[in-house]
């Protein structure tokens, strides 16, 4: 078997590993971009193939040597530009055609059109060999094979550019494509150039090394199966700023959102830098010192930076995360999230549960303090006073008892019927304004009922519960009320009742009914009373 023949057997093999590997895509119910452009690199490598095939069999058949000719050519027209739509399409996951990409096409369009006219003018080729010494190229096959090799070299970039930012599976299946193409460029380049007088079926034969590649980035690596997503477009996809800075913290890389957010951004900048121009200074030396802390300690580290904007204010948290490789610092990934919403969302929550507090434990109308939040409160120093006891403390210290004081609007009833039921909330109203002044901050005052209130006198002495009731009384009875003249007497007073609770284990209910008898001892002996 002479040279000739095993360069026509591999020229077969090789024809036959573009079939399969033709079928295996095409076989695919469901494509995407990717899969186009990589049926169109295999089409063109197949139709090339063929031609080569066919017009070193029917080397003596002129015609079918003439169709070969222009299919060959049209082979190298049509997988360069497959090329450099592959490398951009697996670049940018999915690409929106529009007339800039269309112009693409229009060097291609105008060199088949030559081709087809070669015959008239033969400014394609005069004389067309397998062997590159025998070969006779026109003056337009110059601008085809600049133009083919540039829009080679920019696919080949992109997924060189795609390999170096990405890592995993995606950065093995675009390093695998581009090292099948770039074998296949090679040997074409050595043809083209002339380089060695070889055949220039050997270029064909390694169309079947670079299918190879493309097999094994299928089976192993799951190409055109799991398709690829730039690292870089998922991070520009974040609306959150990311920034990767090296040991001397200066940056590496970043994100859109991350330009959007800062200015005078670039890389080889120091962090402190871009940070000193969007911040004041307090804001710098905090940044810096938590980037010191994530460093230093070797570990993650957040905390907020407000930013004002105008009237409003933006809450962003910073999340910092030191990248250490065999102990080693090589660099940081900072994070920055927009929280304004969040906080916002937060505060607008607790201004919420404070309102649904203040609903739930004050009375609607007096915005004193509601029955349900007079039990517990009332509970709560109940269970003091007996802890306190159980615990060896004197029951005479007065800081550990407390009294209770009730009292009631006298004539009530009257007031309402002379001046109607909006005069009777407006005094019951004014009667906790009015006694509010009289009593100390830590006096709890209370709606019990109807025109009866309560007060819980905190960590009060039984000398103190009695000067606290007759202060209510007399301030009471020294105000100068609406409607007062049509009281009896001409006077509005309240009748005041008082316990003092400093023996453990008395109920709740006890003490109450306690200082309740006493309110009605009060009104009893004539009103305008304080019974202690």
């Amino acid at each position: 078997m002479d040279n000739v023949d095993i360069i026509n057997l591999l020229l077969v093999l090789s024809t036959l590993v573009i079939l399969y590997f033709l079928l295996l895509v095409a076989k695919r119910t469901s494509k995407k971009q990717i899969h186009y452009a990589v049926l169109s690199i295999t089409a063109s490598m197949l139709l090339w193939n063929v031609a080569v095939l066919l017009y070193s069999t029917f080397d003596n058949a002129r015609s079918i040597m003439a169709i070969c000719e222009r299919l060959y050519f049209l082979g190298t027209i049509l997988v360069s530009i497959s090329i450099l739509f592959t490398g951009l399409i697996f670049a940018q996951t999915k690409i929106k055609f529009t007339w800039k990409h269309a112009l693409l096409f229009v060097v291609p369009s105008i060199s088949i059109v030559v081709l087809l006219t070669n015959q008239s003018h033969h400014l394609f080729y005069a004389v067309f060999s397998l062997i590159p010494s025998k070969q006779n190229f026109g003056i337009y096959f110059t601008v085809h094979t600049i133009y083919s090799y540039l829009c080679i070299g920019i696919g080949l970039a992109f997924l060189a550019v795609f390999s170096i930012k990405n890592y995993g599976v995606f950065s093995k299946q675009s390093s695998l494509i581009f090292i099948g193409i770039m074998i296949s460029l090679i040997i074409d380049t050595i043809s083209t150039f002339k380089i060695f007088d070889w055949s220039t079926a050997i270029e064909n034969i390694a169309f079947a090394v670079t299918i190879s590649f493309f097999i094994i980035a299928t089976v192993k690596f799951d190409f055109l199966n799991v398709i690829p997503i730039a690292l870089q477009t998922v991070v520009d996809l974040i609306s959150d700023s990311y920034v990767v800075i090296d040991e001397d913290f200066e940056i590496i890389d970043y994100n859109k959102a991350f330009i959007s957010s800062f200015t005078g951004v670039s890389r080889k900048v120091s962090i402190a830098a871009i940070i000193k121009k969007n911040y004041d200074d307090l804001n710098v030396k905090r940044f810096m010192e938590f980037l010191d802390e994530a460093v230093c300690e070797q570990k993650k580290v957040s905390f907020e930076m407000p930013k004002s904007l105008g009237e409003a204010i933006v809450y962003y948290m910073v999340k910092i995360t030191p990248i250490y490789d065999s102990g080693n610092h090589i660099g940081t990934i900072i994070l920055k999230q927009d929280i304004t919403e969040h906080k916002n969302n937060l505060q607008e929550v607790m201004q919420l549960n404070e309102r649904l507090q203040s609903l739930a434990t004050q009375d609607w109308l007096t915005q004193s303090y509601n029955r349900y939040f007079f039990d517990e409160r009332l509970q709560q120093e109940i269970d003091l006073v007996n802890r306190l006891q159980v615990y060896g403390q004197e029951s005479g210290n007065s800081i550990n008892n407390f009294g209770l004081i009730m009292f009631d609007i006298d004539y009530f009833k009257i007031y309402n019927d002379n001046n109607g039921h909006l005069a009777g909330d407006e005094l019951l109203q004014t009667i906790v304004t009015v006694v509010k002044k009289a009593l100390y901050s830590t006096d709890i005052l209370c709606r019990y009922g109807g025109e009866e209130f309560a007060v819980i006198c905190c960590h009060t002495s039984e000398k103190g519960i009695k000067i606290a009731a007759e202060k209510i009384r007399k301030t009471v009875e020294d105000y100068k009320f609406r409607f007062q003249d049509k009281q009896p007497g001409g006077i509005l007073t309240v009748s005041v009742g008082a316990a003092y609770y400093s023996t453990a284990n008395v109920k709740r209910e006890d003490l109450i009914k306690r200082a309740d008898n006493y309110l009605y001892l009060a009104k009893k002996s004539g009103r305008n009373k304080a019974v202690f």
